[in-house]
């Protein structure tokens, strides 16, 4: 009997059916890997503006306040608590006029304790003076007593000796005055001595001794002088600004509580944001707008220190000014960092916080493109563009927040 022969499936078909799996699916991988992210925007939900070629002009806003041109600063100079107040805020003052006064008993407690180690001291001091006085007479009156028995025994000697010459006088006493006027010629020359030696020694010690007391007593005088700084004066003449201050408040060595403002002309100041600190600098010149005249103005110090993002710019007025300018007043000034170019230019938007100008969404028919553009510079109402975009296309320039991820937009009317 014949027996039925089954033919196997070949491997070769298995193997090139798996291959042919693998390449669809690699197929398929690499389509939708090469797709780019789209998302669906409604019209309403976006603003767009147009890349344009024009004069860019190289300017920044600033809003500037007026200050007094020159101004001296009020200081503490001896910290305590608020015990009086003689002025207030916006008042004319005179150099030297009282502000307000201060205490501090335990700076008044060391006042006194310094006050008195100078006085005692000043005390031993005179006392030293008078007995080296006292020493001076003693060694006067030594001086006047050797030099009055020298000249006795002077007279003596005389005597003796003339009645020794006539005979008359007896040896021993001739001998004894001449014994005693070599005694007391040896003994003048020894006070002498010893008083020019003593003299010059008393006074080094007397001029030392008044120097220091002179030191002393300036010590004194500055003490006293010290203890008027419990009473803040006005360091000139101007209207008193910036003075806030009340009773009872503790203030410090050194504490700024106020300023005096000179009157003697006014300068601008202006808060600018730390984007600009490198781009500004002293003699840059701007227009100031009051009620639609234009006065020139000029950087004349920049003040580099930042503060809440912003740093201070001073400016002058180089030729005519407002009238009836007050301490206090806004104004718009605009300033020209340089000369006007033609530039591509696009408006500026809320799309910048999430792109930093890197790229933007270019909107050709019903859908927009991501594109990375390079900016330049800045004003108020337009960023220069120096590639990646030209005249005449179209931008997004609304908030970008849920659109970074993508690449392509859908613009659904």
């Amino acid at each position: 009997m014949d027996t039925k022969i089954v033919k196997k499936k070949s491997k070769l078909k298995f193997v090139l059916g798996g291959l042919a799996g693998v390449v669809i699916l690699s197929l398929s991988g690499f389509y939708f890997t090469q797709q780019k992210k789209t998302y669906n925007v409604a019209i309403e939900d976006i603003q767009t503006d147009k890349v344009t070629q024009g004069k860019f002009e190289d300017m920044l806003m600033v809003t500037a306040q007026t200050q007094s041109l020159n101004s001296s600063l009020v200081n503490v100079l001896e910290g305590g608590a608020v015990k009086e107040i003689f002025t207030e805020d916006g008042q004319m003052l005179i150099k030297g006029q009282p502000i307000a006064r201060v205490y501090n008993p335990n700076t008044e407690f060391n006042y006194m304790n310094q006050q008195n180690g100078i006085l005692q001291q000043i005390s031993q001091m005179r006392s030293t003076l008078l007995e080296l006085k006292n020493q001076e007479l003693a060694q006067d009156k030594e001086l006047l007593q050797s030099q009055n028995d020298y000249n006795t025994a002077l007279q003596n000697f005389n005597l003796q000796k003339r009645l020794y010459d006539a005979e008359i006088g007896k040896k021993t006493d001739y001998d004894m005055s001449v014994q005693n006027l070599n005694y007391q010629k040896q003994r003048k020359s020894i006070v002498e001595k010893g008083y020019t030696s003593e003299k010059n020694s008393r006074n080094s010690q007397m001029s030392a001794i008044n120097a220091s007391m002179g030191e002393m007593n300036r010590s004194l005088a500055i003490l006293s002088s010290n203890k008027n700084n419990f009473l803040i004066t006005a360091p000139a003449s101007g209207r008193l600004s910036s003075f806030t201050i009340t009773a009872g408040e503790n203030l410090t060595s050194g504490q700024s509580i106020g300023k005096i403002d000179l009157m003697d002309g006014y300068k601008l100041v202006a808060k600018v944001d730390e984007y600009y600190i490198n781009k500004l600098q002293n003699g840059i010149k701007g227009i100031l707008d009051n009620n639609g005249q234009a006065y020139d103005v000029v950087i004349t110090k920049i003040l580099p220190e930042v503060k809440d993002g912003q740093f201070s710019a001073e400016l002058n007025f180089t030729q005519k000014k407002p009238e009836n300018l007050k301490i206090g007043m806004t104004f718009g000034v605009k300033l020209k960092l340089s000369a006007d170019t033609q530039s591509t230019m696009i408006p500026k938007g809320n799309f910048y916080k999430d792109t930093n100008g890197k790229w933007v969404f270019v909107v050709k028919g019903n859908k927009a493109e991501k594109r990375n553009i390079i900016l330049g510079r800045e004003n108020p109402l337009y960023y220069e563009v120096k590639s990646g975009l030209k005249s005449g296309e179209t931008i997004i320039t609304s908030d970008y927040a849920d659109l970074k991820k993508y690449e392509i937009l859908d613009i659904k009317k």
